[in-house]
């Protein structure tokens, strides 16, 4: 008996650690969708970007973290989803999500800047970690929020 201690003792020990390294599931992660966005005319849809109003060069956007501004790289969307011309910043999500500011300024040129509310959230769906906007305004505007979508900012 007293060999099968020794024995029995090293098996209970690599099942526990087996029993605990297997529950251990790891979950996968879904990095949130870029920021994307379009400026059109309130009343009409005409693309401000297109018609030379807005220079897509020219746009920025920043925050705020500990009173020090932090800009965000902004560029034009290569593949645009319709016939608006389409900028992007791959940051600004993950500002928001990280909890570092949900509040970005928009310069349009140097005498317009808008404010932007951008909130995205953790959301687990069949094991995975999503990260979709739960918020998006402008001006305190809410604006639709489509999956995979750009966001259309009317001025």
């Amino acid at each position: 008996m007293a060999k099968y201690c020794p024995a029995f003792l090293v098996t209970v020990a690599v099942a526990i650690v087996a029993a605990t390294a297997c529950g251990k599931e790891e979950t996968c992660s879904v990095h949130p969708d870029a920021f994307r966005f379009s400026i059109v005319e309130a009343g009409t849809g005409t693309d401000l970007l297109r018609s030379g109003v807005y220079d897509p060069g020219s746009i920025g956007i920043w925050y705020f973290y500990n009173d020090d501004r932090n800009d965000l790289i902004v560029n034009r969307e290569a593949n645009p989803d319709g016939d608006l011309i389409e900028l992007v910043s791959v940051q600004l999500p993950m500002i928001s999500l990280t909890g570092r500011s949900d509040i970005f300024y928009l310069a349009l040129n140097e005498e317009d800047t808008d404010t932007l509310t951008v909130v995205v959230e953790r959301e687990s769906r069949d094991g995975c970690d999503y990260h979709p906007y739960t918020m998006v305004k402008h001006n305190g505007n809410a604006l639709p929020i489509t999956e995979g979508k750009s966001f259309i900012i009317e001025k």
